[in-house]
């Protein structure tokens, strides 16, 4: 079933409020953190690689 701006609230589902960061945040382990955010927020891959752009 695919997802609607009704059935999101007006957003892509893919886009996450700083609340909703910052809650899925506080679940992971403290260690693994940092990683966690980065990837939420588009800049690391999970193994906490950052994630670098192709185009010059």
């Amino acid at each position: 079933m695919e997802q609607t701006a009704d059935m999101t609230g007006g957003r892509a589902p893919e886009e996450l409020t700083e609340r909703e960061i910052q809650e899925l945040v506080a679940r992971c382990p403290e260690q693994q953190r940092w990683a966690f955010e980065g990837w939420l927020r588009g800049v690391r891959q999970l193994d906490g690689d950052p994630i670098v752009s192709l185009a010059q």
